[in-house]
């Protein structure tokens, strides 16, 4: 990439960098709108000044897509000692997260699912969405624990266009009867009692699948203190139920089998790692950082000290710590 200084954007620096900002969206079919976002330029800005036809401050411009084009080289170095994660691991947690799955949108019926963080919750449902059709993935957060929220948040995945919270259950519901479709709402601890009592409507009236997934307050609201008649409707409904507080060994084993980590002291630090919370994420975040600090130091391969380099940077307890 040119190497100007931000003081010296002459009208042929400007020029350069034009011809390279071309050059990339010829080769990689990035839209001039993208690089005006990525650039922080407005489109309408940025295409008059990519085809030298703009009236303002032409050098202000170029000085950020020149930090663009910087930013841009900085991040492929790092990308590129980066590796990549193993495409879906099938593990004996995955295959049982797809099984709710698979039955709550055949049956149709309601399931719940519950686990630890980091056991790979998230990538197998991902992995069902992409398997199966007419899957409605919703991330609870806090925000959506009201049903009015929540169901905000349901009709734009499902692509309804009432708004209104008083008709959106019902235009919802109108929506997904007969397509054989499943909600799932994955991190439901942010849902509330309410909510999950709306989801349990939404079940009844459409007739399709509904899995919830999140951490043990969600089961724990169905079949713990608050299992009282409010609840009886709801908890009947649930047909098939998952809990795993952590990650199994053989998962473990599965995912650095899939990462192809073979020396033996390298694994046994990994599966510590593996045993605290966060699981399998944080392992996988682990190995990528510590390779990447191989890489910077010119090993072709992990060893114990990059493992507990990386540790350390991502984490506040010491890696032999008690899990």
């Amino acid at each position: 990439m040119l190497e100007a200084s931000l003081e010296s954007i002459t009208d042929d620096v400007q020029e350069a960098l034009r011809s390279e900002v071309r050059q990339i969206i010829e080769s990689e079919g990035l839209t001039q709108a993208f690089i005006a976002r990525e650039a922080g330029l407005a489109p309408g800005t940025f295409t008059p000044w990519l085809g030298g036809t703009y009236k303002g401050d032409n050098v202000d411009k170029a000085r950020a897509v020149q930090r663009w084009l910087e930013t841009r080289q900085a991040r492929g170095r790092t990308a590129a000692t980066l590796p990549a994660a193993p495409k879906f691991v099938a593990t004996l947690t995955a295959t049982n997260i797809l099984d709710v799955l698979a039955y709550a949108q055949t049956a149709p019926d309601f399931g719940v699912i519950v686990g630890g963080a980091g056991i790979g919750k998230t990538t197998a449902i991902e992995e069902y969405a992409r398997r199966a059709s007419n899957v409605f993935v919703v991330t609870a957060e806090p925000v959506l624990a009201s049903p009015n929220n929540m169901l905000s948040a349901l009709a734009d995945v499902v692509t309804v266009a009432e708004r209104r919270s008083v008709y959106l259950s019902r235009a919802i519901s109108a929506k997904l009867r007969g397509t054989a479709g499943l909600i799932v709402i994955d991190e439901g601890q942010h849902l509330s009692s309410a909510a999950l009592d709306q989801l349990r409507t939404i079940h009844d009236k459409a007739q399709i699948g509904v899995v919830v997934a999140g951490n043990e307050s969600v089961f724990s609201r169905l079949q713990g203190g608050e299992r009282n008649s409010q609840f009886a409707q709801l908890y009947s409904r649930v047909g098939m139920r998952m809990s795993q507080p952590k990650a199994r060994a053989k998962d473990i084993c599965a995912l650095l089998e899939a990462w192809k980590i073979t020396d033996a002291r390298v694994v046994s630090m990994l599966k510590l790692v593996a045993a605290k919370p966060g699981a399998l994420r944080q392992m996988t975040k682990v190995i990528r950082l510590a390779t990447m600090l191989a890489a910077g130091d010119g090993a072709d391969a992990l060893s114990e000290q990059h493992v507990r380099r990386a540790w350390n940077q991502l984490a506040s307890t010491p890696l032999d710590a008690v899990a």
